[in-house]
């Protein structure tokens, strides 16, 4: 029987606010085998955690990560006060220094997903691994699929991983790039049967973002993929539990 590990997408986002240590800790407590998260470049060159380029949609602040310092982006709300109201005020943007201290002792895997951002991102998480001894708990995604490459190229025992929507040809992207896994939408997933098996022919593990129904969950389960990375990681756990006990 395939055991899928399950990945709370940006935290357990569903419950606090994406891509703080809240949601990450959550996740731990939630029962997650892994985290998702997002990086960009600050002016000063240090490496934070957040999704979008710019801090307008998540915080109580405006403003453009790479064009910010970390001084500047510790002053903001990170709570996403649209979202959740005045529950999380006192959440600040965490650096992936902060993220690998807290969510490294859990044991869990971390997914760091490169955005695109201003030069010497790939430097600065190669750096950081090392320095917190992260290895083996660490895979590397990207959209930017020449971060992936440089990655490669800097550090070739790196875990990596590339994401895309759908790509017929996603079996040659994946050895093109000799990347462990990939990371592809769930919906081109769920719609090919033998997609999970042939990605497992080619060494190839399957990560799918983000389904988050019962049913997409159970569904990309029963297929055996090797991840899904979902907003809702309690849900996952319980679908993955009831699977584990069947009789097949």
């Amino acid at each position: 029987m395939e055991y899928t590990a399950v990945w709370a997408h940006r935290g357990a986002s569903a419950y606090a606010p994406e891509n703080t240590l809240t949601a990450f800790i959550m996740a731990a407590r939630l029962g997650a085998d892994g985290i998702e998260l997002d990086v960009h470049l600050t002016k000063d060159g240090e490496v934070v955690v957040c999704h979008d380029a710019s801090v307008g949609r998540t915080t109580d602040g405006e403003g453009v990560i790479e064009e910010m310092t970390l001084a500047e982006l510790k002053a903001l709300c990170f709570g996403y006060p649209d979202a959740f109201g005045k529950r999380f005020l006192d959440e600040k943007i965490a650096t992936l220094g902060e993220v690998y201290e807290a969510i490294l002792p859990t044991g869990m895997v971390i997914n760091v997903e490169l955005k695109k951002t201003n030069d010497g991102i790939v430097d600065k998480v190669l750096e950081l691994e090392k320095q917190y001894k992260a290895k083996g708990q660490v895979i590397y995604s990207s959209f930017c699929h020449n971060y992936l490459m440089e990655l490669k190229a800097k550090n070739p025992d790196c875990v990596t991983a590339p994401l895309y929507g759908d790509d017929p040809d996603y079996i040659m992207l994946g050895e093109q790039l000799q990347a462990t896994a990939l990371h592809p939408s769930y919906l081109p997933v769920l719609a090919d049967p033998d997609y999970v098996s042939k990605a497992h022919e080619a060494g190839l593990r399957i990560h799918a973002y983000t389904p988050n129904s019962k049913e997409d969950l159970k569904a990309l389960m029963d297929m055996g993929v090797d991840a899904v990375i979902t907003n809702f990681p309690d849900r996952a756990v319980d679908i993955r539990t009831k699977i584990l006990r069947r009789f097949d």
